[in-house]
């Protein structure tokens, strides 16, 4: 059980899921196998499930054993089956998109958690927000990180940044966990003096290689620097010193750069956290670090830090290290009891502890809420009609909101107000906007038709061969939506999987297409009978037939079939028409299409 959220894994999930998590920072590729994505992974593996993943379908694929501990992975915030007392928590609160996430953000309902790491880029603008996009992107993401009301600092130093940008919050400080490849490594002899990570500016490896170059104890040991700098930096570095770059190395290799190494030096400028420090103490290696705030949580040692400019210094630090094994042999057993304090299970601690479920709010009677995204007469569509007749059932039952044709927005998505969301498609361009609306950010879904290739196509070719290839597991050539739109007979996708995968539920009129979604992208779907939405005479008698027939100049004894609805190709006209000329020879009849005519059928 973890303390706070109280679920445990071998309790049966509740119907309703409690739990949010974005996972998205583990698919971004500039996330995901660094320091953000190291934290978030660790969070996750230790988060009580059952609880709903959060993920971008235009991202690379996350991680099979992220997926496998998640109950739920939904492509959008939409989620309106929430247990109350819901929380949401962010591993990456100013990483891309975090309008994606509005619905849940603007949910006074729930409890939103942020892990935050730094605010470099906000205090070097010049080096990291060097565009105006870059600028507004995170302005834009430091205003959504207003909303949350729960923050989880990764360090005392972020906590103390946190509250001189946003003012008083309410927050905890977690740590970073070890990562999981650091653990039990063996201790060697040691060859080197090791740096991490050298590649970006504030890193500062140039002092680093001053203090190596200036000592000429330091200059007959060997200096290596991991990661992935760049031709420009490493001529730099080479013209101060002897330095060897191995560039970015697997786990295993790491471990023995760490175990193998005199010591561990982290000169940074800023960090939130110095992750090499606390893996140089998993690796019985002493770690010299840039008195900086950030350090002085993990170093507490005086003697072991320096100013980030002062190679002097450093190497006095670092030929102490080297040359005296008593010294070294003492730092790594005083650095060794900080190492407790990062360990998975105390970090995981802090985190969910943080979130303490509150008391859900009191259900007080009200009519729900409910907007509906549709088109309405006189738009020319048996759906228009059909939801016209529908909005004013509703009308009664429900605080309704209407959003139709030049009015649709992502306003109703993303708003909490809204409550649930109904979006009304059929297959038409006139459900283009809702189509997109519903895919990007979620929503109920009432889709009118079995397959949706007149909607999609009316995005281009390509879109529609791609949605095709997605569903039928092959490559589809633009040619072969052009012959299917012009014979639908020969149709082998029905282009529903986008929004079978974004519905919250799907419903149709008809049990094929749910029993197809069901079959062929393993989503469940709502079948719900069609009414009856034309109003009818109670009884309808023999003179006001009479009387139709005569207007319409029908003859008495003619019997009449007629075919409701737009008159296409798709709609079977042809054998249609067949069949009736079969059964003309027979019986005296009349075949009566009532309906627009498209111009192929009509000509």
């Amino acid at each position: 059980m973890h303390d706070g959220l109280c679920i445990t894994t071998n309790t049966p999930p509740p119907h309703a899921p409690r739990l949010v998590i974005d996972l998205r920072c583990l698919q971004d590729p500039d996330t995901a196998t660094r320091g953000i994505g190291s934290h978030a992974r660790r969070i996750v593996e230790s988060a009580p499930e059952p609880f709903v993943g959060l993920f971008d379908p235009k991202f690379p694929p996350l991680p099979i054993d992220i997926t496998g501990r998640a109950a739920l992975l939904s492509p959008h915030a939409y989620l309106p089956d929430l247990a109350p007392g819901a929380v949401f928590l962010n591993p990456a609160p100013m990483g891309k998109n975090p309008l994606a996430l509005a619905r849940l953000l603007l949910d006074p309902h729930i409890t939103k958690a942020a892990v935050v790491y730094d605010f470099i880029p906000f205090d070097d603008a010049k080096s990291y927000l060097d565009t105006p996009k870059a600028r507004l992107e995170y302005a834009t993401a430091l205003a959504w990180l207003r909303r949350y009301n729960v923050f989880l600092p990764i360090s005392a130093a972020t906590q103390a940044r946190l509250v001189e940008l946003l003012g008083p919050v309410n927050a905890v400080v977690t740590g970073v966990a070890l990562p999981g490849w650091m653990t039990d490594v063996q201790t060697a002899a040691p060859r080197h003096i090791f740096m991490a990570g050298g590649a970006d500016a504030r890193k500062n490896p140039d002092v680093l290689a001053r203090a190596h170059a200036s000592c000429a104890t330091l200059r007959k040991i060997p200096l290596v620097i991991s990661g992935g700098c760049n031709p420009a930096q490493e001529a730099r570095l080479h013209a101060i010193t002897d330095v060897t770059f191995t560039g970015a190395v697997k786990p295993a290799d790491l471990r023995r750069l760490f175990a193998q190494a005199y010591c561990v030096v982290a000169p940074s400028y800023a960090e939130g956290f110095s992750l090499p420090v606390i893996e140089a103490m998993a690796a019985g290696t002493p770690a010299v670090v840039s008195d900086i705030l950030a350090h002085r949580e993990l170093v507490d040692d005086a003697a072991l830090r320096f100013a980030p400019d002062d190679e002097a210094s450093l190497a006095v630090i670092l030929e102490e290290i080297v040359t005296n094994p008593a010294r070294r042999a003492a730092v790594v057993a005083a650095q060794g009891l900080v190492l407790a304090r990062f360990s998975a299970e105390a970090v995981s601690q802090r985190v969910w502890g943080a979130l303490r479920p509150r008391a859900p709010a009191v259900l007080r009677g009200e009519k729900p809420e409910l907007a509906i995204m549709t088109p309405l007469p006189p738009v020319k569509s048996g759906v228009a009609d059909h939801s016209a007749a529908l909005v004013a059932a509703l009308q009664p039952l429900t605080r309704l909101r209407v959003f139709s044709q030049g009015a649709l927005s992502p306003l109703a998505h993303l708003r909490r107000r809204s409550g649930r969301v109904l979006s009304v498609l059929g297959n038409s361009p006139h459900h283009t906007r809702a189509y997109e609306l519903a895919v990007t950010y979620g929503s109920a879904v009432l889709c009118h038709d079995a397959r949706l290739l007149g909607l999609v196509s009316a995005g281009g070719l390509r879109a529609a061969a791609a949605i095709a290839g997605q569903e039928l597991k092959r490559p589809v050539a633009e040619a072969e939506i052009l012959a299917w739109s012009a014979d639908e007979t020969q149709r082998e996708a029905s282009f529903l999987g986008e929004i079978a995968a974004a519905a919250k539920p799907l419903i149709f009129h008809s049990q094929q297409p749910a029993n197809l979604v069901q079959a062929r992208f393993g989503a469940a779907a709502k079948y719900l009978p069609f009414a009856i939405y034309r109003d009818a005479p109670a009884h309808i008698t023999h003179t006001m037939r009479q009387t139709a027939r005569q207007a319409l100049g029908i003859e008495d004894t003619m019997k009449i079939i007629a075919s409701f609805g737009f008159i296409a190709p798709q709609k079977g006209i042809e054998t249609a028409l067949h069949s009736f000329a079969r059964m003309r020879m027979n019986s005296a009849c009349k075949l009566v299409f009532v309906g627009e005519a498209t111009l192929h059928v009509a000509t």
